[in-house]
């Protein structure tokens, strides 16, 4: 897992080094020619890239930059005379985005499959746990893990009137014939209503606490989520937000669409 740190220090150290190897190799750029010097940022720029999208994105302009004003004719300025130095600097602007975006995808895919294998094992590994007695502390979040999949890899917040750009998620739209109910979480949420249960089936939900919004992190622009699991979440916070003095008052309830 890449640390706040190594964030930190390939964000501003991958810049440094791509102008170090630019300008320590100008005394020498007849003898090496553009090409390899070419080649040198790029696996800076690269390395970088697999670290983050920040450092790909300082680090890729920098060096851009660097063989612009020590490598490119003529030298010593942000002037490019020559088509091969355009094509060098353009590849070392655009590399870094394109091996970060890619390394960023497949970290995701390699969280959802694990996500994916971890909730296909939730039967067996609850019906494990559940053999035998244990506290309710230990069990029910045990089955909270079991049953986040992917929305574990979502953002949330609460806020406290219905958000008007936002789609709204409904509690009742039914299943597929595979007992299917997720739906993709668009890349700027979704969000829910949170209500305490009404008093009777008849006269319905109760009082609406807040809305629960739900998003993908940032760089992802969609997900896969599964309804019930996002209503189980917005139920549990109506009971948490239902204890005491409450961070929001009730407001009137809002209509479910979509």
């Amino acid at each position: 897992m890449i640390t706040t740190r190594a964030h930190r220090l390939a964000i501003f150290g991958g810049p440094i080094v791509a102008l170090a190897v630019g300008a320590a190799t100008s005394s020498i750029r007849d003898q090496l020619g553009a090409t390899n010097v070419g080649i040198a940022l790029a696996i800076v720029v690269a390395a970088a890239a697999l670290v983050s999208r920040g450092a790909a994105l300082t680090t890729a302009v920098t060096a851009a930059l660097t063989f612009n004003f020590f490598h490119a004719k003529p030298y010593h300025s942000l002037r490019i005379s020559e088509s091969r130095d355009v094509a060098i600097v353009a590849l070392l602007a655009v590399l870094g985005l394109v091996i970060s975006d890619i390394t960023s995808w497949r970290r995701r895919q390699d969280a959802i499959a694990h996500r994916q294998d971890r909730a296909a094992e939730a039967p067996n590994t609850i019906g494990a746990l559940m053999a035998g007695v244990h506290p309710v502390g230990v069990v029910w979040p045990a089955v909270v893990n079991a049953i986040l999949d992917q929305l574990s890899l979502a953002d949330c917040g609460v806020v406290h009137d219905l958000p008007a750009n936002l789609p709204i998620v409904s509690r009742s739209v039914g299943r597929t014939s595979e007992g299917d109910d997720a739906f993709v979480l668009p890349s700027k949420g979704a969000s829910i209503a949170i209500q305490l249960p009404g008093s009777s089936t008849a006269q319905g939900p109760g009082p609406t606490l807040g809305y629960l919004v739900v998003m993908p992190p940032p760089g992802m622009t969609s997900l896969r989520v599964e309804r019930r699991v996002l209503v189980a979440l917005a139920d549990h916070l109506a009971i948490a937000l239902s204890y005491g003095d409450r961070p929001f008052d009730t407001v009137d309830n809002g209509s479910a669409t979509a």
